[in-house]
């Protein structure tokens, strides 16, 4: 055999074939995932083709915008609830100061006020409310109200009529003692006061027309039921405006003003210099008083019960009158301070016959002993009034 035969080069041939698929095999083994392999246009093994990853890159957009939407709600709610949280709070610390002021201040003031005490045991207790008003119109600046509008509104107004109260309640305080004395002191005093009066009931205003109003509303507006203002009215009667009341209720004390001529604090309105509505004759008289269900007789000590006064008056003219005032006296033996009260008698018809029954002030008590004045004022044209007048010995019992 020849070194030549072609049988010789079958062996290199196909050592010739087997050099690319060394070749393939080493670049499947160390470039599946690089230049080696790179055909086709799905990017390669692993690697998702441009639809899949258009459509991972939708998913995942959607997925974003879903939980920024959430975060929205939930940063809403938050806000929302917060806000709700803050209104409820604000309600109720306004309803709580409101409720301590009556309560504290407003209602141990007017019963000091018809007490009936001297000024030394009056004094010190209205102080002491006064103490307790000023604490209050404090605690009421530290209030967290809402930053709104209406919620800076409403606490400046809050504010105005707590301080209101609090510098009425201290000047009332200080001019008790001039009030309680005689003359043209007492009398400038008693006015002082009854415009102390008007000051609380101008806080009532404010609180009742403006304050309140103000939160209620913004509780509606934010849905929230139940805690609406309570705001007690701190004057329990308008007629404490008037001196006359408060004089009264002071305990005698005078004042500058009364109804009709010649009316102050002390005494019955007599309208007898004025000229009568109807020709004719006109007249009032005292035809009966009781006390306890006894009826009172002058000239003797009469022992009665309780403190309200039942006073009979008859008209004794023939024309119809109205407007007719009865007051009563009550004076302490041993010249203690004289007690007065006084009403009206709306109309009295000619020859009929009204009564009217007037407590007297609390500075009477069961115990004492006294001499009990009754008057009727005169009305328009009445000539006579020796009979507007009857006068009682008297021993208040239990």
């Amino acid at each position: 055999m020849s070194f030549f035969d072609d049988d010789d080069f079958e062996e290199p041939t196909h050592i010739a074939d087997e050099t690319p698929q060394r070749g393939a095999r080493r670049g499947l083994s160390f470039g599946g995932l690089g230049r080696g392999a790179t055909s086709g246009s799905g990017g390669g093994p692993g690697m998702p083709d441009p639809h899949t990853a258009r459509v991972r890159q939708l998913s995942a957009l959607g997925i974003l915008v879903v939980v920024c939407i959430l975060l929205v709600v939930a940063v809403s709610s938050c806000v929302s609830n917060g806000r709700k949280s803050a209104l409820r709070d604000y309600s109720r610390d306004v309803t709580a100061v409101l409720a301590a002021s009556s309560d504290e201040v407003a209602k141990p003031l007017f019963s000091a006020l018809s007490s009936g005490d001297g000024a030394n045991v009056l004094q010190p207790a209205v102080n002491n409310l006064r103490v307790i008003a000023e604490q209050q119109a404090t605690r009421a600046e530290g209030f967290n109200a809402p930053g709104d509008d209406a919620g800076r509104s409403a606490q400046h107004d809050l504010e105005m009529a707590m301080n209101f109260r609090a510098r009425a309640v201290r000047i009332i305080a200080e001019r008790i003692p001039a009030a309680l004395a005689d003359g043209q002191t007492s009398e400038a005093a008693v006015n002082d006061i009854a415009g102390q009066m008007q000051v609380l009931l101008s806080s009532d205003v404010v609180l009742l027309l403006r304050t309140k109003p103000l939160i209620d509303e913004a509780l509606a507006d934010a849905d929230i039921s139940g805690a609406e203002i309570d705001a007690p009215r701190s004057v329990p009667n308008v007629s404490w405006l008037q001196p006359d009341t408060v004089a009264s209720n002071l305990g005698g004390a005078a004042s500058s003003g009364g109804s009709g001529s010649g009316g102050g604090a002390n005494t019955v309105a007599d309208r007898s210099d004025e000229e009568p509505a109807t020709p004719g004759s006109h007249g009032t008289g005292v035809v009966g008083t009781s006390m306890g269900g006894n009826e009172l007789q002058s000239g003797t000590d009469n022992a009665v019960t309780g403190t309200e006064v039942a006073v009979q008056v008859a008209n004794q003219g023939d024309s119809d009158e109205s407007n007719i005032e009865v007051g009563v006296t009550f004076t302490p033996s041993g010249g203690g301070r004289p007690a007065f009260k006084k009403g009206r008698i709306p109309a009295l018809t000619a020859g009929q016959t009204g009564s009217i029954t007037i407590p007297l002030p609390n500075s009477v008590r069961s115990g004492q002993s006294g001499e009990l004045k009754v008057e009727v004022g005169g009305v328009p044209g009445e000539q006579t009034l020796d009979n507007n007048t009857a006068t009682y010995d008297v021993t208040i019992g239990g």
